[in-house]
């Protein structure tokens, strides 16, 4: 087959779906050496692929969600003569004609809307969002096959969207390979952020759905009513939203953290937050597990589902129940304990081979 695959997302610098499409082309050039990718995307992010025989590499830098993508895309695609195309994300563009394998990390923009989720003027917003469901609606009438990364977003689809099941391919994702604690904690590192122990680590955006606020609320009353007093780190690499969080002496807004700072401040945090009322998948708490930080997690959407009983779960409407999970944290290290080995074994059940091999699947499914 000769595979495309939209890439202009790819690598770390484009945070969660950065890091999935690149670990995911990655292994997919790997495990099919007999097919042909067509890369589409910036070069520079791209270099590594270069040297690969079954790799063609095409610039491609028309922004994301943009009129051009809309229009210079289909054109590019075409001309490579694919026997299909994989875009990574909702925004395949409306004018290709060839098979498209499409992946719906979420459906988040569907639940959570109004003027609260945005920055943009009001009608500015109404327009997008317009905009956002056309294409999501047309993209996924026509795409030849779906890979979504849980069940809870695949019934969604099922029920709520009235897609046909047999299209639709659970991959479950997987964190880096190359992602290990460290043998030995860099103490500088807190010193770098002014952080002191304990403290807990948000990672992720700061839209609404990530339910922020709620955690920030919970964590300024707990230190108000124990003597212990916690530091929250917010590591949030871009967000529209960033300006709503204010430092204090326990509310730290860590801003960008690049990886090699990112084991050394999860080996020596107490827990992991993840407070979000609507998430994708929840590759960060999988991250923290490979770190042996444990995972005190919304029970919201799939959640349960990616973490299992690897997680410390909490009501994310509740602020009260967040607080007592917090508590537990902070006194019981044999909760800890159980929680980090729990996790251990958890994030061993996914694999970046495992989600090439069955996208794979679903490549064969759109082909026929």
């Amino acid at each position: 087959m000769k595979i495309g695959v939209d890439a202009r997302l790819y690598g770390p610098k484009h945070t969660g779906i950065g890091r999935y499409v690149r670990n995911l082309v990655l292994q997919l050039i790997s495990i099919s050496p007999d097919d042909q990718f067509v890369i589409f995307g910036d070069p520079a992010l791209l270099e590594e692929l270069t040297s690969r025989p079954n790799v063609t590499v095409v610039r491609l830098k028309t922004k994301i969600y943009s009129l051009a993508e809309q229009v210079i895309n289909p054109s590019v695609f075409s001309h490579h003569q694919l026997d299909l195309l994989h875009v990574p994300h909702f925004n395949a563009p409306l004018l290709y004609r060839g098979k498209t394998v499409l992946t719906i990390h979420d459906l988040i923009k569907h639940l959570s809307v109004g003027p609260t989720t945005t920055t943009l003027p009001r009608w500015q917003y109404k327009l997008k969002h317009l905009g956002y469901k056309l294409v999501v609606h047309h993209s996924l009438k026509k795409a030849s096959a779906i890979v979504t990364p849980s069940h809870y977003w695949k019934n969604y689809l099922i029920n709520q969207l009235h897609l046909d099941s047999k299209k639709i391919f659970v991959t479950y994702e997987a964190v880096d390979p190359k992602l290990y604690p460290p043998k030995s904690p860099d103490k500088s590192v807190l010193k770098k952020y002014q952080l002191h122990k304990p403290f807990l680590i948000y990672t992720g955006n700061l839209y609404p759905h990530k339910n922020v606020k709620v955690l920030i609320n919970a964590v300024n009353s707990f230190n108000r009513h124990h003597t212990t007093k916690l530091t929250l780190a917010i590591i949030a690499g871009r967000s529209a939203f960033q300006k709503k969080i204010s430092s204090t002496n326990h509310i730290k807004p860590l801003g960008f953290v690049p990886d090699s700072d990112f084991p050394h401040l999860y080996s020596q945090a107490l827990a992991l937050v993840q407070p979000s009322l609507i998430e994708g998948f929840g590759l960060t708490g999988l991250e923290a597990m490979r770190l042996n930080l444990p995972v005190l997690s919304s029970s919201a959407t799939c959640l349960p589902e990616v973490y299992s009983q690897a997680a410390l779960y909490f009501d994310p409407y509740n602020q009260s129940d967040l607080e007592e999970k917090i508590s537990w944290i902070v006194k019981d290290q044999g909760l800890r304990e159980r929680l980090i080995s729990r996790g251990k074994e958890r994030v061993a059940e996914f694999s970046w081979k495992q989600t090439a091999l069955d996208t794979y699947e679903a490549y064969q499914y759109a082909k026929k």
